[in-house]
């Protein structure tokens, strides 16, 4: 007789997990129960709980899913008393394999190129997917080489200029990619595109929420690009449409335009009802006059994204027509199925506005290419370095359209820490590790394509998640995350993840920052994803700050990140205080304890400039004076932390623009909404002073002159 842990074992869910400080915490019954409900097992009695566990441990002739390395012998056992004739079909549903097979023997089946298959039989109707990946992902040659690059990182809301209307524009992006290269630089980070809709966060003012989550992590689709940050003026139907050229020259339209641009935080819900309006006069002008080329182009675009692009639009105007919109999953009339009557109705009733969005996706997917096109044109080794979130939004499209794949009343996050102590709760809906490997994981394949579309590398967000992710709820009356880890089979993930790596050209770096299972890294490096090593917490077992010398090859390196303390804010404790502020403490003695860690962090930070001799007499009196508090900005901090960094070992290191212009504020404060205006800061310079300035070219030069074994453009 089974119990419940065996049970939730079976299903993924571990039964415990040990934490950054060594601690080892268990899962009680009561998360167990909660997350096997959430995935459709019952557990209320002892014949339930034998039930489930005879359904999840049923065996199939063969697994729904079998990946293989090109190092690896493709190889199976058939679970079946009967021949069976097998045939092996490759993706454009070619017989590429065929026998007749004994079940219970082994079967081997070789010269297989790399690719998706399906094996399917007779008598006995089987359908595996099978994947033939290579070992690693694409390596690019300067990698083979063993040379050191660089570049920028940048939050692309955050720029801002003279042309932009409230926001950072793929033409913002444009002048920091053509600065970064002409100063050596190789690759242009940038944060998250996923799509928004204005009328979730109006629904969220009228609730009295003053702050909405404007999250790029937690999105409505993660597969399409956000119009927000098109640059409308550079579109041929913004130049000739007679009605938008009236609508522009409106004295209420400057007006409002200035104020978006003058405001220091970014108001997406006004950013996008502006953009969305013009947006709506240019389709219009498009509608009626575009040339047969371009019909033909969005047409094939139209064609090329399938469904998923006719659901994101559908999605985007049932959230423009229902009123009061609410959550999804408590729409009326049978619009909680993408595939019911109601929505196909209404799919035809709003036709028009449906093809609209189609129009704002197509003019984002065109103009984020051409800036990766540019980059590449002045010989960037990657050009744009995206970042493909690791989870799925619950009130987002993706959720909508296929909630079977996801476990839709658990929630992704991370466990306690010291600099966390409450955990973490990010909002997003984790896939179900059933459900996602019976649909042939395809979902995760799209995903992973679409981002791959449009940038020379890849960063996965919590990389992790690969082989566990770490799935929370708040019980009442505790204000630390409950949970337990769920495992996902790992191979199968990577083995996707190096297969499309190969075929997209695009390097694939592992974001591994917080607990890391055993192993994890290792593996990552024999499957050619880089690790992602951030400053602030490379540190050796006595806190001391680990030698450039000893970063690993196969990694990225920063001073920080959007969820982490800029140079200058790192060293005067904004983080800390901005935790205190927003409550996320448990108590005043952990607040205490960060504070006296900081102090320590820049104590040892002090002795690792010292150690690499990269301060001179009065650099080393300045931080010297304020190591002890924090309390005053070295002059030159930004400069040593990224001088520093800039040495490390890695292939790649990028300097945060923020840390050039000597910003302090966050740009996100993990665990919080409406207690911090997460992504939303703006840079504190525009990207006219930008280009204009010595700083940028001081620090790329600084940064050149540090890097090990780089070489500039023509040398």
């Amino acid at each position: 007789m089974c119990n419940l842990q065996e049970l939730a074992e079976l299903a993924g869910i571990s039964s415990s997990y040990v934490d950054k400080t060594g601690q080892t915490h268990f899962t009680d019954d009561n998360v167990r129960k909660f997350f096997l409900k959430s995935m459709g097992y019952k557990t209320d009695t002892t014949q339930q709980i034998k039930a489930s566990f005879e359904q999840l441990q049923k065996k199939e002739v063969l697994p729904p899913v079998l990946a293989f390395f090109d190092n690896e012998t493709v190889e199976f056992v058939p679970e079946s008393r009967n021949t069976l004739e097998l045939c092996i079909y490759n993706e454009k549903n070619e017989i590429v394999w065929q026998r007749s097979v004994k079940g219970g023997q082994k079967v081997v089946v070789d010269d297989l190129e790399n690719g998706y298959y399906h094996i399917r039989s007779h008598p006995s109707a089987i359908d595996t997917l099978l994947i033939r990946a290579p070992q690693k992902c694409w390596m690019p040659e300067f990698l083979q080489k063993k040379e050191h690059i660089y570049g920028t990182a940048v939050m692309l809301y955050a720029l801002h200029s003279e042309h932009s209307m409230g926001i950072g524009d793929f033409s913002d992006l444009t002048e920091i990619v053509r600065l970064t290269a002409k100063h050596g630089g190789d690759v242009v980070g940038i944060n998250p595109l996923g799509v928004m809709s204005p009328f979730i966060q109006i629904e969220e003012q009228l609730l009295g929420i003053k702050q909405g989550d404007y999250s790029p992590y937690r999105t409505l689709s993660r597969l399409f690009v956000n119009y927000i940050y098109l640059d409308l003026q550079q579109e041929e139907d913004f130049q000739k449409s007679p009605q938008v050229q009236e609508f522009m020259a409106m004295a209420e339209t400057f007006a409002e335009i200035k104020r978006l641009n003058e405001a220091d935080k970014v108001d997406y819900t006004k950013v996008l009802l502006l953009k969305k309006h013009i947006l709506e006069l240019m389709f219009a002008y498009f509608d009626a006059n575009a040339s047969a080329v371009r019909r033909t182009e969005f047409a094939e675009y139209i064609a090329a994204k399938a469904d998923e692009l006719d659901n994101l639009a559908v999605f985007e105007t049932l959230l423009e027509t229902i009123k009061p919109l609410d959550f999804w999953r408590f729409w009326p009339n049978g619009l909680t199925d993408v595939r019911s009557e109601a929505v196909a109705k209404f799919k035809k009733e709003n036709a028009v506005k449906v093809r609209f969005y189609k129009y704002c996706h197509w003019l984002a997917d065109r103009q984020i290419k051409k800036v990766q096109k540019l980059a590449l044109e002045l010989n960037m080794k990657i050009g744009l370095y995206t970042d493909m979130p690791i989870g799925a939004a619950s009130n987002g499209t993706e959720v909508w359209e296929n909630p079977s794949a996801y476990v839709l009343d658990a929630g992704v996050g991370a466990p306690a820490d010291p600099m966390r102590p409450r955990g973490q709760s990010w909002g997003f809906t984790p896939y179900h590790p059933q459900q996602l490997v019976k649909q042939f994981y395809a979902p995760f394949i799209k995903l992973v394509k679409e981002n791959m579309q449009y940038s020379g590398a890849l960063r996965i967000d919590h990389a992790m998640g690969l082989r566990r992710l770490f799935w929370g709820f708040f019980s009442k009356d505790n204000p630390v995350v409950q949970g337990a880890y769920i495992y996902y089979n790992i191979k199968d993930l990577v083995a996707i993840i190096t297969l499309e790596s190969m075929r997209h050209k695009c390097l694939i770096i592992g974001e591994d920052l917080g607990t890391v299972p055993e192993g994890f890294r290792e593996y990552m490096e024999a499957h050619g994803l880089l690790s992602y090593k951030v400053f602030c917490r490379q540190k050796e077992k006595d806190g001391s700050f680990i030698a450039p010398e000893k970063y690993m090859y196969l990694s990225l390196a920063q001073s920080s990140t959007h969820d982490q303390a800029t140079a200058c804010g790192f060293w005067t404790n904004e983080d800390i205080e901005v935790f205190n502020h927003c409550n996320l403490y448990v108590n005043d003695m952990q607040y205490q304890d960060n504070l006296a860690g900081r102090g320590n962090d820049r104590k040892n930070m002090l002795k690792a400039f010292e150690k690499e001799g990269i301060l001179n007499e009065t650099e080393k009196n300045e931080l010297a004076d304020s190591v002890d508090d924090g309390k005053n900005i070295p002059a030159a901090i930004e400069l040593k932390i990224n001088q520093y960094c800039a040495r490390a070992n890695s292939a790649l290191f990028l300097v945060r623009l923020n840390d050039i212009y000597r910003q302090v504020v966050l740009d996100n404060a993990p665990g919080t909404v409406q207690e911090y205006p997460n992504w939303r800061i703006k840079m504190n310079v525009s990207v006219e002073q930008i280009t204009a300035s010595t700083a940028f070219v001081k620090m790329m030069n600084f940064i050149y002159e540090n890097r090990p074994s780089v070489k500039k453009k023509g040398e």
